[in-house]
């Protein structure tokens, strides 16, 4: 049984190492190879900290291996927005939450087992915590796959959530239920080794993409007008741009609600991989709702500062240009425009 353990730490720790060094070679500019590099070092501490050896080890060593270990699920969640979100800005109140996850982890491991209130503070609620990070992971990466327009990343989603959630269900699951057989140790080393050998095998198909992934420049909507990303004459794709814009501008297909780019690629009968690579590579948009919501924010302030509308309530106008909420459309207008649109139209001389 003790052979098993090793055999299947090694080829975890392996493919670990792997995953960390490609990471460090493609992105080791970006922040996102390091973070991807730190959380390889992370499940290694984890891996490590179930061999018997450590238990006859100094106690700091054991410490430290197993705040590498807690660290893991917090620090994935921030990988997943740097990753997949393409304004990954995290809100103080949730690096306030991952350090309070953190210290009490860390507490409790200082304390020993714990009962009654103890272990509910100590344990169990940091445990939930990053439950419900980790399923808010899994929630991102496949959130945003029909919008995404970035096609390494779309081919990621799907693998990134699916092995990254298992990594992190297993660790939660390990210390949430304190197993201690170490059969069923080995069944989770064995299986972060095939997750995260699945995971290497996705992220190698799409390196030479790698440069898509991290480039994070976007159109700003509120200095660039969505015909802006008219081709030049001598570009090759021009008509086929000319038709989207056509179809969005002509025939106001942005309007209608819940607009999906099949719907779009639908409209201008060209298939849906071409109309994402056009849209990404010669538009430089990398989601969808970017390129979708600057004809609608374009058309809403327009429609905002014309005084024949001014008696128009602010939520007819939002849902006249495809918004299906009002503050899904307020969020909208003030990230374009930095103000609210009562704001914005208050600030429109009337005549």
């Amino acid at each position: 049984m003790q052979l098993i353990q090793y055999a299947t730490s090694f080829m975890a720790i392996s493919q670990l190492l792997f995953m960390a060094l490609f990471y460090l070679a493609y992105f080791r500019r970006q922040l996102l190879g390091k973070l991807m590099a730190f959380y390889a070092v992370c499940l290694i501490g984890y891996i490590l900290a179930t061999l018997p050896e450590v238990d006859n080890a100094p106690w700091i060593f054991d410490f430290v291996l197993s705040l590498l270990a807690i660290t893991t699920p917090a620090l994935l969640w921030v990988i997943t927005r740097y990753l997949f979100e393409d304004e990954p800005q995290v809100d103080p109140l949730v690096w306030i939450t991952i350090a309070l996850y953190i210290t009490l982890r860390a507490f409790a491991m200082v304390m020993g087992p714990q009962e009654g209130v103890g272990y509910w503070l100590h344990s169990f609620l940091p445990q939930v915590i990053m439950l419900g990070f980790a399923c808010h992971v899994v929630y991102t990466a496949v959130r945003g796959l029909g919008s995404d327009l970035v096609e390494p990343r779309r081919q990621l989603r799907v693998p990134f959530a699916i092995t990254m959630g298992s990594i992190v269900a297993i660790i939660l699951g390990s210390y949430f239920l304190n197993l201690t057989d170490r059969w069923i140790y080995n069944v989770y080393i064995g299986a972060i080794f095939l997750f995260i050998l699945f995971f290497n095998l996705a992220s190698f198909r799409v390196h030479r993409d790698s440069p898509q992934l991290i480039d994070t420049v976007v159109i700003q909507p509120s200095v660039v007008p969505p015909h802006s990303g008219r081709v030049s004459e001598k570009d090759k794709d021009k008509p086929l741009i000319d038709r989207i814009h056509s179809v969005m501008e002509n025939d106001r297909l942005f309007a209608q609600p819940g607009l999906t780019i099949g719907q779009l690629a639908a409209s201008v009968s060209m298939q849906e991989y071409r109309l994402r690579r056009l849209i990404n590579q010669k538009l430089h948009y990398r989601n969808f709702n970017q390129y979708l919501n600057q004809y609608r924010i374009a058309e809403a302030a327009r429609r905002l500062q014309d005084p024949a509308e001014s008696h128009l309530p602010i939520s007819t106008i939002a849902l006249d240009v495809g918004y299906a909420s009002l503050s899904s459309f307020n969020k909208a207008f003030k990230e374009a425009h930095g103000v609210t649109p009562s704001i914005f139209r208050s600030r429109t001389p009337q005549q």
